[in-house]
């Protein structure tokens, strides 16, 4: 197997930007769903959108006077 031209040698870490991992079962279909909606975006940051998303939404909801 050739190199890549652009490999970097070494170890190069990641920023530590998302540091907590989340594992969970959904129900079937699910990922055809996301997979519809993401176009090119990666799955993991797709899914990490729509978290942040829906939580932003749950705390402005719970924060506001009923």
């Amino acid at each position: 197997m050739r190199e890549s031209d652009t490999a970097i040698r070494g170890h190069v870490t990641k920023p530590k930007i998302f540091d907590e991992a989340f594992h969970f079962r959904a129900r079937g279909g699910t990922k055809a769903r996301l997979d519809a909606l993401r176009g090119d975006m990666r799955q993991g940051d797709f899914v990490r959108l729509l978290l942040e998303e829906a939580l932003e939404r749950r705390e402005k909801k719970a924060r506001r006077p009923e």
